[in-house]
């Protein structure tokens, strides 16, 4: 009967802690909680090698090596390479996304202090971990899966960027919906064709610098309207 209780006792310490029902813990860790470290450590050697062999490269054996992990735990995770890449996309893009939406809520009342403030936030970003960069501006499009999900991810990052900075300009109509989704669009394509090089070094030009002219071309952008154009035409 003790044997009976001992093991009546572990189920009840699972349930409690959040544990997979009937899994041991395994040196004081839940399951649950190795489950998600081995996801995390599968996620980060994607990003690893999509930002230096690339994902076209990438194996799923290399990701597990990368990882140091089997197949097996691959599996617990992930059905196929392309969700985890996808995942590995959505990851650096949406904490990108957070932190540029952090720096709007904090930024300076004065338009031009308030657009070089979240753009300097974003370069702070992609300094931090260059990978970010490789990941968000060249391997979005370099696999058809990745190439559909990122056109999804665009918007949700670069719009609150093309809005806040359409809103806040001066003499200016507001912005319909479709001026904000082909700005949104064209801000993506310019930041990528700016921060590839300048990260790169093939372009000589010192952070500040860089800052404000990111944050000039990117006003620009989001200064066009075509919704006005439109309606005088019809």
């Amino acid at each position: 009967m003790s044997t009976s209780g001992s093991w009546q006792d572990r189920d009840m310490d699972a349930e409690s802690d959040g544990s997979i029902p009937g899994m041991r813990r395994w040196r004081g860790r839940p399951p649950a909680d190795r489950i998600a470290a081995r996801r995390e450590q599968l996620i980060e050697a994607a990003i690893e090698l999509m930002a230096t062999i690339g994902a076209a490269e990438t194996s799923m054996r290399g990701v597990c090596r990368q990882a140091g992990l089997t197949e097996r735990y691959f599996y617990e995770s992930f059905p196929n390479l392309d969700a985890l890449f996808t995942t590995a996309l959505e990851t650096v893009v949406n904490d990108a996304r957070d932190q540029l939406l952090a720096a709007l809520a904090t930024a300076p009342a004065d338009p031009e202090k308030l657009f070089l403030h979240a753009i300097s936030a974003f370069t702070d970003y992609i300094v931090e971990d260059r990978r970010r960069g490789r990941i968000m501006f060249v391997e979005s499009q370099t696999t058809r899966v990745l190439g559909d999900r990122g056109y999804e991810l665009i918007e949700q990052f670069t719009t609150p960027i093309a809005l806040t900075i359409g809103l806040g300009t001066d003499g200016q109509p507001v912005p319909d919906p479709s001026d904000i989704a082909l700005n949104s669009h064209a801000i993506f394509g310019a930041m990528a064709y700016m921060y590839r090089p300048w990260l790169d070094g093939a372009i000589d030009m010192s952070r500040e610098r860089f800052d404000n002219h990111a944050t000039r071309v990117l006003r620009n952008i989001a200064d066009a309207r075509s919704s006005e154009s439109s309606t005088t035409a019809g």
